[in-house]
């Protein structure tokens, strides 16, 4: 399973995506699990108005959620800072409190369990609990329960959010050329 998310100069996230690697098994308990509520994964999906998208390849299935706003993640900004919280170490902890294992299936459940989280922030990230940063990005890539842990990542509030570098020198053009008037 992999996130990828997206925060803008004015802290929003405006991406927030999920993909989900699977084989047929693991689709149908998927879906299993939904039918429960009356509805297919996909029919959950779009009827809170994302975007779903299955890719076929033999007996493994790709599904690419897109459009829906993440749950659990979100942004603040503190002081100077912008910073990306996603608990989504609680999915370890639920993992951790199913307590009964009758047909010892948590070990092998364990070693399948594979996150990887991509960030994309509007600054240099400068603090964070990612396995690599490449300035305004950063990775997480957990590969067992054990090692899912809460998304952080903080970089510096842009200066004017929303603003670029070419509008800023746009606007000393005009008042320049007003000013020569």
């Amino acid at each position: 399973m992999s996130f990828e998310s997206k925060v803008n100069r004015d802290g929003e996230i405006v991406q927030y995506n999920m993909i989900i690697d699977t084989n047929s098994f693991v689709y149908g308990m998927l879906n299993s699990q939904d039918s429960e509520d009356g509805e297919s994964l996909r029919e959950s999906v779009t009827s809170k108005g994302g975007n779903y998208k299955e890719e076929w390849d033999g007996d493994n299935v790709r599904i690419i959620i897109t459009g829906l706003s993440p749950e659990k993640a979100y942004t603040e900004i503190s002081g100077d800072y912008l910073i990306y919280k996603d608990p989504i170490g609680d999915l370890a902890s639920d993992y951790e409190n199913d307590e009964e294992d009758l047909f010892g299936m948590n070990e092998a459940m364990d070693s399948a369990i594979k996150i990887h989280y991509y960030l994309e922030m509007p600054n240099e990230i400068i603090d964070s609990n990612a396995d690599f940063i490449d300035g305004n990005k950063a990775e997480w890539h957990m590969v067992n329960a054990n090692s899912i842990r809460d998304i952080y990542a903080k970089c510096e509030v842009p200066l004017l959010p929303g603003i670029s570098l070419f509008s800023i020198l746009c606007i000393f053009f005009i008042i320049a050329t007003l000013m020569k008037r």
